[in-house]
């Protein structure tokens, strides 16, 4: 009996044995691969003196104007076409001028007496057969009249509108024939020639920036109807005052055109540009690219990368409030340290990365 037993020991050990053997075989006892997770590296790079930038543009006239007739009337005369060139001077519209010249001839008759009137009272003064005062009221009364008709001449003058500058007709507002108000849009007159780029500058650059606005090494803009062409730029003006909701200051470059090449008001395109930082603490910045940054009620951490182990690790860093396509860090990265900048919302602590190569 206990031989009987024995034996069937023997067997379950050999069966247990065998199916071990089958397992290491299989691969069963074999711990399972690591996950290696591809990213986008970043290597963290401070700036010495200088900021590089790049900003979404919109393309503005040089001057622009919308004109209106300072008085009211029937709109006689809209010889002008949408995208026709005009010199300054040049004839927009004309209003009915009937009302507005009789105007004229009736107060230039009123001043005419009015004139004659006050003559001949300052010659019986001189003979003393007239009051002062009686005087002094018809030279009143002239002074009225010739007000009275500097005014009446000034609104027939009115009834014709004239650019104020050469340029294009960029829209016209309304139509022959038509009865409009006094300060009724008429037309919007733009320059031509050059251009202006508008770009929304945040905060945190614009503190970043020297004082001097003209202290740039190259500014160029890259309009999107031609990717491939750098048109020189240069700084005109800059907001003092940021915008409510937006928080970011608008600045404008002007530059002009190439040759043969149609810039209009609307398009859209790119303003680059390098410029100073301001000298002393915090002119050393470093700034890294916006999809690096995660957040985590509100702090924020970046993912640094060990060069040796390839591995990850959540760093706490402070940034400031106002972003562009890259983000300003004030404390917690320091340059020449490597940190995942696209792929970051995948990662664990301690996960293996490699490089993505697309």
């Amino acid at each position: 009996m206990v031989g009987i037993m024995n034996r069937s020991l023997g067997t379950i050990a050999s069966g247990i044995a065998v199916c071990l053997l089958l397992a290491s075989c299989s691969g069963g006892d074999v711990e399972e691969a690591e996950i290696v997770r591809p990213a986008q590296l970043h290597v963290v790079k401070a700036s010495a003196d200088r900021f590089d930038a790049s900003f979404p543009a919109i393309i503005e006239a040089g001057s622009s104007s919308t004109l209106t007739f300072q008085v009211g009337g029937l709109l006689e005369s809209l010889p002008v076409l949408e995208g026709q060139p005009v010199r300054k001077g040049a004839v927009i519209g004309r209003l009915d001028q009937r009302r507005y010249q009789n105007a004229v001839n009736s107060a230039r008759a009123q001043y005419a007496t009015a004139q004659s009137e006050y003559q001949s009272a300052a010659r019986l003064l001189e003979e003393d057969a007239i009051a002062r005062i009686v005087v002094e009221q018809r030279r009143a009364q002239r002074d009225v009249a010739r007000a009275s008709l500097d005014s009446a001449q000034k609104d027939l003058s009115d009834t014709v509108l004239r650019a104020p500058f050469s340029g294009v007709v960029a829209v016209k507002h309304a139509t022959r024939y038509e009865n409009i108000q006094a300060q009724a849009e008429v037309v919007t007159l733009q320059s031509i020639g050059r251009v202006e780029a508008v770009v929304s500058v945040p905060a945190s650059v614009v503190a970043a920036l020297g004082n001097d606005p003209q202290d740039v090494t190259e500014e160029y803009v890259v309009l999107n109807s031609a990717p491939d062409l750098k048109i020189p730029g240069t700084f005109r003006s800059a907001t003092t005052q940021a915008d409510t909701q937006s928080q970011t200051f608008k600045v404008k470059f002007s530059f002009t055109p190439p040759p043969n090449m149609t810039v209009l008001p609307g398009m859209t395109g790119t303003v680059f540009g390098s410029r100073s930082l301001v000298e002393g603490e915090g002119a050393t910045q470093i700034s890294v690219p916006l999809g690096s940054i995660q957040a985590n009620g509100k702090d924020r951490f970046v993912w640094v990368v060990d060069k040796k182990t390839m591995k990850v690790k959540k760093r706490k860093i402070l940034v400031d409030k106002d972003v562009g396509e890259e983000i300003a860090v004030r404390s917690g990265l320091k340059a020449g340290e490597t940190i995942v900048a696209a792929g970051a919302a995948y990662l664990q602590e301690g996960m293996k990365i490699r490089p993505y190569k697309p």
